[in-house]
């Protein structure tokens, strides 16, 4: 299956994050439109629940963007 840009905003919505989506584009670390730790976790919880994939601990650090999660699911 691949990851959509549509279907991972849902994502982000559904994860009742802190993001300012006004300050988030496809290249915008999540940290910049006001994201923590754990919001990013629940972004990644649920693109391993939709994908029926697991994401290893040490590739988290490096998907802080929309577009580096789409580039390493897809």
């Amino acid at each position: 299956m691949t990851l959509t840009n549509e279907a991972l905003m849902q994502i982000i919505r559904d994860a009742d994050t802190q993001i300012d989506f006004s300050k988030l584009d496809p290249d915008t670390p999540f940290d910049s439109a006001n994201a923590d730790s754990l919001d990013l976790m629940n972004i990644l919880l649920g693109v391993q629940e939709l994908l029926d994939i697991e994401i290893p601990d040490d590739e988290v650090d490096n998907l802080n963007t929309v577009n580096k999660i789409l580039s390493y699911v897809n």
